[in-house]
């Protein structure tokens, strides 16, 4: 048998060239795998920005996605007769024939629809594969969680504790006994249940690829169900996102927003399998772009990977410093506020000014380390301003409570943004 012809049949001048690769199978199921991690990123991301909109969407993150792929799934099943991800990749499940390959031949004659008919999903298929797809990978990954709550995992083995069950249970109550063994079942059998769950889909991977049988998973010969790559003729005409029977939106507008509200649904399943390569695409352009290779954040137009701010001939950043933000003459620093004491540190004298505005600059000048308000040096629990002025957090957070300023140049700041100074 030549291994080739699992790899990739439809170059290998394979009999069933409709049989999909071992590799085409396992990057589907990747996609799966790999969606609810992504989402689960992209959600905490932003609820640390909208905590108030998307919070309980995050604490509730494994319910919320598994109603969502359960009304996803449960539409590609019906429409396409395929998972999402499998139907991103150009395949489908169909009911394998009970027939041996001999007798399957004369069904060549056979009209494709009628063919198609005989091998599309019944309701028993989908509903089993929608609790495959979506049940089984949330009980698991709740299952997961719970192993490593009650000590599992990378911690739990390095400060698991030496005693045995029991020991553990030695004064416990029936229930609390019962509760404990259960406990400890799920501690240190889950390892090995998830040991030899992984070897029985190891050995379906394997046989699969020397083509000793036509199922990917051992579910999926339960349910007779295989999966094939979508061949002309498998699947009738797509129906259009929008009815050819849609009134005008001139003519009638109200008429047109209720057909639009009902084929919505519809028209956003459709559009994921577009929004998932848009969406990668996109998170790759972002990545380029903020990346020190782009050439055009570099005000030299060097795009090598030397790492030098402007590219080739060493020029400046595109964005420079900010400007610096001069104190205001009703400020901290000419007014000077009631409890402000000099600080007690030891000066060096400059020499003597002839020029009026220039003595008085030279005796108002800011002395580092000092606060702006209370003049205390060094600064106790030291924060900053986005002004770039620096001062005790307690003097700048009762300034900012009673005036939304800047006490030196009379910005306005919120008390949010005000930040402490570590070290």
């Amino acid at each position: 048998m030549d291994v080739l012809s699992s790899v990739d049949p439809t170059q290998s001048g394979a009999p069933d060239a409709l049989r999909p690769s071992f590799f085409e199978l396992v990057a589907q199921e990747q996609l799966r795998d790999l969606l609810a991690p992504a989402l689960r990123f992209v959600v905490a991301t932003l609820a640390q920005r909208h905590p108030r909109a998307l919070l309980r969407v995050a604490n509730r993150f494994d319910e919320v996605y598994a109603l969502a792929m359960y009304a996803v799934e449960r539409h590609y099943l019906k429409t396409w007769g395929s998972s999402f991800a499998e139907n991103f990749y150009g395949l489908r499940r169909r009911r394998r024939p009970g027939l041996s390959s001999s007798r399957t031949k004369g069904f060549s004659a056979t009209p494709r629809a009628s063919l198609a008919r005989y091998e599309a999903l019944r309701p028993r298929e989908i509903r089993a594969s929608l609790f495959l797809l979506v049940a089984a990978p949330y009980l698991k990954g709740k299952l997961h969680d719970a192993w490593e709550r009650v000590g599992g995992g990378a911690q739990g083995a390095l400060f698991e504790d030496e005693r045995g069950w029991a020991d553990e249970t030695a004064s416990q109550t029936r229930i609390e006994r019962l509760r404990a063994l259960a406990t400890y079942a799920l501690r240190h059998g889950y390892p090995w249940a998830s040991a030899a769950y992984q070897l029985w889909l190891l050995s379906y991977n394997i046989a699969y690829l020397f083509e000793k049988t036509p199922y990917w998973r051992p579910w999926l010969q339960a349910l007779r169900v295989d999966i094939r790559r979508v061949g002309p003729g498998d699947y009738p005409p797509a129906p259009p996102l929008l009815p050819p029977d849609m009134p005008s939106p001139l003519r009638s507008p109200l008429q047109f927003a209720l057909r639009l509200l009902q084929s919505s649904p519809y028209m956003a399943f459709e559009a994921l399998k577009y929004a998932l390569p848009l969406s990668i695409f996109a998170f790759k352009f972002l990545e380029w772009w903020y990346s020190p290779d782009n050439p055009r954040r570099r005000r030299g137009g060097g795009g090598g990977a030397s790492g030098a701010l402007g590219g080739e001939n060493d020029s400046a950043p595109t964005l420079g410093a900010p400007k610096v933000l001069l104190p205001h003459p009703k400020g901290c620093l000419y007014v000077k506020d009631a409890s402000w004491r000099a600080p007690g540190v030891a000066t060096t004298r400059l020499p003597p000014v002839e020029d009026s505005e220039k003595r008085l600059a030279a005796q108002e000048g800011l002395l580092h380390n000092s606060c702006v308000l209370c003049g205390a040096a060094p600064i106790a629990n030291p924060a900053m301003l986005p002004t770039g002025y620096a001062g005790c957090f307690a003097c700048l957070h009762a300034a900012l409570e009673r005036v939304p300023r800047c006490p030196v140049t009379l910005v306005r700041v919120a008390e949010g943004d005000l930040r402490r100074v570590l070290g």
